[in-house]
């Protein structure tokens, strides 16, 4: 410090210490009127230090001496229900001081407990079953409610809820069971409006059978096979009812086809109703696999005693074997691209398969061309016999030619194809006996 004169007092240093202060809290209790003794819960909180005080204010100054305590954990009575104000100060070893104030309800004595079953002319034993409250109390609210689902074949086998609203809804799934025809169970509901105040209410619901469905595994098919029956989904526990089925490519009465679904993996579903209106349903997956697509190539056409290598169009896709049929005059039948050596004219057909199963089939035909026989000498006299130049199997040669000439090199005969032989004569008139020339292309 330094006064107006410019005189200055000395400087003096005092250590200060500063504790934490408590963060005060509670538990408010949980209450009715018939409640003698309301329970407190302190759970104050220190960062460093202890809480070692407690003021309590219970908010019930018709209670005289007893609205206070200086207790951790105090109990106090309550004889009105409504809502109070309680309050807490919690008191470090320091001295430090917090206040907090909670309101809570303190309720009737008189708790109604009620719940109404959900769908309850149709509880089929494979669906959830569901129950909403319908509780009430004379004043305040319900605080808890716990659940017997069986409570006459497993009476200690119950949930409890400490946060209950009205109109709460609660589920339960019961076994599921094809027979007998139905089964009852008793669910026991009891309400709390305080510690001791409770009521309860049992109701009797009946659970009828639900169908016990079998769906073996479908046989796969392949993409081009006929439309089958599915016969693998049955049921197993003689309820009255119908059963419809559903997915790509199958009708509601079961027949699958495999061209409408096409290639791949198809879930099927059997869906059964019971006379009782309960359903089940029970799914396999259908697998499709691809027909492989075949070309046996285009026609052949060899000379007698040469051969040809037929020449399919080759399928890109699945692993395949080949085999053609009849292995006559093929050197392997269970190649791709076999040599044949036919001795007549024939029809192979080529069958492939593939890694699935799947088969398809395809034709080609192989003309087997013969050596042509040329006689040397014909005698068109009328007579019937040899009254043609017959040259044997030159027929089969379609676009062969033939040219005839006389021993002066003159052309007196021309024919494209033979399908007609020659009869000697040329624009109508026979030609001289003699010796002619001839070629054959």
């Amino acid at each position: 410090m330094v006064t107006d004169k410019g005189c200055a007092a000395p400087f003096f240093t005092k250590d200060v210490s500063v504790s934490d202060r408590p963060l005060a809290g509670f538990t408010p209790p949980q209450i009715c009127t018939s409640d003698m003794n309301a329970p407190f819960f302190d759970n104050s909180t220190i960062a460093a230090g202890t809480v070692t005080g407690w003021e309590w204010d219970f908010g019930d100054p018709g209670s005289g001496a007893n609205n206070t305590s200086v207790l951790q954990n105090p109990t106090h009575t309550y004889s009105t229900v409504g809502t109070y104000t309680a309050q807490l100060i919690a008191i470090s070893a320091q001295g430090c001081k917090d206040t907090i104030q909670q309101q809570f309800v303190v309720n009737g004595s008189v708790p109604i407990a009620d719940f109404n079953v959900q769908n309850s002319t149709t509880l089929c034993s494979n669906q959830e079953i569901s129950i909403q409250d319908a509780s009430s109390v004379d004043f305040g609210s319900i605080i808890k409610a716990e659940i017997y689902w069986d409570y006459l074949n497993d009476p200690t086998n119950k949930i409890t809820d400490n946060n209950p609203l009205p109109g709460k809804l609660y589920t339960n799934t019961y076994p599921e069971f094809g027979t007998p025809a139905s089964k009852t169970y008793r669910i026991r509901y009891v309400v709390y409006s305080g510690i001791n105040c409770l009521q309860s209410i049992t109701k009797d619901i009946t659970l009828l059978a639900t169908p016990t469905l079998q769906f073996d595994p479908v046989p796969f098919s392949c993409s081009v096979d006929n439309s089958f029956q599915i016969t693998q989904a049955q049921l197993l526990n003689g309820l009255a009812g119908s059963g419809v089925f559903t997915g790509t490519g199958v009708t509601s009465d079961g027949i699958f086809s495999p061209t409408i679904a096409g290639a791949g993996l198809h879930t099927i579903r059997y869906t059964y109703t019971g006379a009782n209106g309960c359903t089940n349903f029970a799914e396999q997956t259908v697998a499709v696999y691809e027909t492989p697509a075949i070309n046996a190539g285009p026609d052949k056409v060899v000379l007698e005693g040469g051969q040809v290598t037929l020449t399919p169009v080759q399928n890109i896709g699945d692993p395949i074997t080949y085999l053609w049929s009849p292995p006559t005059g093929l050197n392997d039948p269970t190649i791709a691209f076999p040599i044949a050596s036919p001795s007549a004219d024939i029809t192979y057909t080529l069958t492939v398969t593939t890694d699935k199963g799947c088969t398809a089939s395809d034709d080609v035909f192989v003309k087997l061309l013969k050596a042509p026989a040329i006689p040397n000498i014909f005698s068109p006299n009328g007579d019937g016999v040899h009254d043609r130049w017959v040259i044997e199997y030159l027929d089969t040669y379609p676009g062969c030619t033939v040219d005839v000439y006389n021993r002066y090199g003159q052309l007196v005969y021309h024919s494209v194809g033979y399908t007609t032989p020659w009869d000697g004569t040329v624009n109508g008139k026979p030609v001289p006996v003699g010796t002619y020339y001839y070629i054959v292309n």
